[in-house]
């Protein structure tokens, strides 16, 4: 029993970890909002991080390959212009709302999924590293954003809004925390425990290991990154929801902020180490630090500095973790 519990931890120290700088922030947070156990406060704040949370599973299935993808924000962004653009002109033209916002999430997740597959792609078959081939297809992303809208605007269906963020009645329970639920047990526990999602960790943790022992990895990555594609088309959806209007340049930092809240939840940026829950504690931990901040009146000068420390100790904390694996491992 004593073995089994000493490997459980080994395994999942990082999203412990994580899990307890996320307690400390969220004391802080409810002791700093007055009306955090309103049914506003408690929506509000699970609405301000939803966005960031698919951005942030689309990351880490690409960080646990060995990979980054720094197109995340750039198509979160194209993915958010494309349903404000799309949304009434579909509805209208198939002369009903509900059916038209169906239509248009279908074609959005296909352009996720698309932009993902074109990444996967040039990163296999190019043979090009994901750091390159992702920051080039990000300015291509946001391009064809601006192309469609050269400043924020488009509209979404009445009742779109509330549809996806808004509360189940009676019991008021925010739509937030549905999505929450289906990030968690809907995509991520049914990929962890597929073939797929062993592969994944394999090749993260040594892709010539992973080939020899029969894993195809062109195809394990460019899956990765196209279920990556659809998790940013979804964020994009929920963006969209929240704003009621689509801006290709509005969605910059979510890039950066996915790699930070990646790395708070304890996932290696080596790869083959980390989870998708403890990246949760990651997207809650950097969000509410950003709304206190926002909260506490600070100059959006110093915001922009206090991001840039996060990241750096979050970059630290991973190194530090990744010398200690490797000194236990040569011991």
């Amino acid at each position: 029993m004593k073995g089994k519990l000493n490997y459980i931890w080994a395994k999942n120290r990082e999203a412990v970890f994580g899990y307890v700088i996320m307690t400390a922030v969220v004391i802080l947070y409810i002791s700093s909002q007055k009306n955090f156990f309103t049914a506003y406060g408690i929506k509000s704040t699970f609405d301000q991080f939803m966005t960031l949370l698919f951005g942030a599973l689309a990351q880490t299935l690409v960080i646990l390959t060995g990979g980054i993808d720094l197109s995340v924000g750039a198509l979160i962004g194209l993915t958010n212009t494309m349903t404000a653009f799309l949304m009434v002109p579909i509805a209208h033209a198939l002369g009903n709302d509900m059916l038209g916002v169906a239509v248009t999430l279908l074609v959005v997740l296909a352009i996720g999924a698309l932009a993902g597959c074109i990444n996967g792609m040039l990163i296999v078959y190019g043979r090009l590293q994901p750091i390159i081939v992702t920051l080039a297809t990000s300015f291509i992303f946001m391009g064809i954003g601006m192309y469609i809208l050269p400043q924020p605007s488009g509209e979404v269906v009445s009742g779109f809004t509330k549809l996806m963020m808004g509360t189940l009645t009676p019991l008021k329970i925010p739509k937030s925390i549905l999505w929450l639920l289906f990030a968690v047990l809907i995509l991520w526990i049914p990929i962890r425990r597929s073939k797929f999602g062993q592969s994944v960790y394999a090749i993260g943790g040594n892709e010539n290991a992973a080939f020899v022992s029969g894993i195809n990895v062109n195809k394990t990555k460019v899956k990765t990154y196209l279920m990556a594609g659809v998790c940013c088309a979804i964020a994009g959806i929920l963006l969209t929801a929240q704003t009621t209007v689509g801006d290709p340049t509005g969605s910059d930092g979510f890039t950066m902020n996915s790699v930070a809240a990646v790395v708070l939840g304890g996932t290696a940026l080596s790869g083959g180490r980390g989870s998708f829950i403890g990246t949760v504690a990651g997207v809650i931990t950097y969000s509410l630090i950003l709304g206190l901040l926002i909260f506490w009146g600070v100059n959006s000068f110093y915001q922009d500095m206090i991001k840039g420390l996060i990241l750096v100790a979050a970059l630290a904390i991973n190194a530090l973790q990744k010398l200690e694996l490797r000194r236990k491992q040569t011991a």
